[in-house]
């Protein structure tokens, strides 16, 4: 038998990591005698002493410093080891918390999951829906597992990788001056009423960015968060709005609408989002390897409407 024990080797490797008892107590969730009761235990059962302790000075002795290389190696199989258990104990029942826009949730994930669940009927979805900003937090709070956004993510805790492309385009009503033009440019913009997306749509912040590089503001700015209510406000040509072109594709025929290209290109990346922790979940692997598929295919919007031929 070993003659020292892993949680001792544990606090020993955070304790170097933070340089500090009393850091590595907080992020351990422990008190500071604990941590030096287990440094101390550990250095008992080696016989050595790890770390010099002179004048409040953090360093670590010849041996203290072999000791964390193996310490360093002992707990990254150790997480190893306690990830691909809980992900094993997943198996027996697994499931899949979604999040998406409203718009995706609407428009695109019947046809994602349509596929999805076809291969993998084993596994029981649950599909949430806001706004991208929302879907994110969603995502680090662990209420969902996998998120489909556009959105340009900021925490080191999430991995990403982006899937398909959206491009924005403007839309007018038919009785609108514009609605005669081929393409439009954003200053030619300035002089109308414009509808936009409420606080935490990515189509907002890439379209007031756009703005604010032009020096444009809009005669008015109505804020909504809904896609439908939009489309239904310019087409009563009540003021102008920049969506994805996904969106609105065959409202032209249905509606009383126009889809203007726009000179300056805007788009949107969507991305697929989850926590680089769960990497081991079966569930996650599942739906990222489906995705993965889909990108790979020479056009994802063909995949996509391809699954939604084969689910009709």
């Amino acid at each position: 038998m070993f003659l020292y024990s892993l949680t001792s080797l544990m606090v020993f490797s955070q304790v170097v990591k933070c340089r500090s008892f009393s850091g590595a107590a907080n992020l351990l969730f422990m008190t500071q005698p604990g941590v030096s009761g287990h440094i101390a235990q550990l250095e008992a059962q080696t016989g050595l002493t790890l770390i010099k302790r002179d004048r409040g000075k953090f360093e670590l002795t010849r041996e203290g410093r072999i000791v964390y290389r193996y310490a360093e190696r002992i707990e990254k199989i150790a997480r190893g080891l306690e990830e691909n258990l809980r992900a094993t104990k997943a198996e027996a029942t697994l499931s899949l918390r979604l999040g998406t826009t409203i718009h995706y949730a609407k428009k695109i994930m019947p046809y994602i999951l349509g596929g999805f669940q076809r291969r993998n009927p084993d596994i029981k979805i649950k599909l949430d829906a806001s706004s991208s900003i929302e879907m994110e937090k969603s995502l680090l709070s662990g209420q969902n597992d996998v998120v489909i956004v556009a959105y340009r993510h900021t925490s080191n805790k999430i991995q990403s990788f982006p899937f398909v492309r959206e491009e924005l385009v403007l839309i007018a009503s038919k009785n609108h001056p514009l609605a005669t033009q081929r393409a439009v440019s954003l200053s030619d913009i300035n002089p109308y009423p414009f509808v936009i997306r409420e606080e935490g749509s990515a189509t907002r912040s890439v379209v007031l960015a756009a703005f604010s590089r032009m020096d444009i503001s809009p005669s008015v700015f109505i804020e909504v968060n809904s896609t439908e209510f939009i489309k239904e406000w310019v087409a009563q040509d009540k003021g102008l709005s920049i969506l994805i072109r996904r969106a609105v594709e065959g409202d032209e025929d249905d509606r009383s609408l126009t889809v203007i290209p726009l000179i300056e290109p805007l788009s949107l990346e969507v991305s697929v989002l989850y926590v680089k922790s769960k990497k081991h979940n079966p569930s996650i692997r599942r739906f990222i390897g489906y995705l993965e598929e889909l990108k790979t295919s020479p056009d994802p919007r063909a995949a996509l409407m391809r699954d939604k031929r084969n689910g009709e």
